[in-house]
């Protein structure tokens, strides 16, 4: 860049151009030096805002007016990088683009997860309660089935007895 603005101030404009429209950049700019300046400062914002398109008019200017003057290569480096700049930033653009799509997808998913884990909590609890039931009923099982060993228990004895006093009384 310091070669750029040293070699600014120390070239000499470029005679006997062709005169352009009035109102036109190249009739404001009518040297190839004052057209890589004007470019020039389009892009480094010092007394203005960047403006790309003016560079690039600037640029585009310079190589097509001036095919042989000395910024004419400066010009096109400028273009290729504003070029590259410009995909750059397409490409930033998409990958921020990937990037918030990813994270909705992302934050999707959580939710379902969440609200999976909610319905598994639910089932779960819902589980333990049937678990629960389950078990007061495999108690109140055991008891009633004790009590009915009790009772059988108890009617053979009856039974025995009674035989007993059939016997007795035959």
């Amino acid at each position: 860049m310091i070669i750029f603005v040293i070699c600014l101030g120390a070239c000499a404009t470029t005679k006997n151009a062709p005169v352009e429209p009035p109102g036109s950049l190249a009739a404001r700019f009518q040297s190839d030096t004052t057209l890589f300046q004007e470019g020039y400062a389009q892009l480094s914002g010092e007394e203005r805002p960047v403006d790309y398109s003016r560079a690039r008019e600037a640029f585009g200017l310079l190589i097509n007016k001036y095919p042989k003057s000395k910024w004419r290569n400066y010009a096109k480096s400028f273009l290729i990088l504003m070029d590259e700049a410009q995909t750059a930033r397409e490409q930033a653009e998409k990958e921020k683009q990937a990037c918030i799509k990813i994270k909705a997808l992302w934050e999707h998913t959580q939710k379902e997860c969440r609200t999976d884990q909610l319905k598994a909590q639910g089932e779960l609890s819902r589980l333990r309660k049937e678990n629960e039931q389950l078990r007061q009923d495999s108690v109140q099982l055991r008891n009633e089935n004790e009590q009915m060993k009790k009772n059988l228990e108890q009617l053979k004895r009856l039974e025995i007895e009674l035989q007993r006093r059939d016997k007795v009384f035959r």
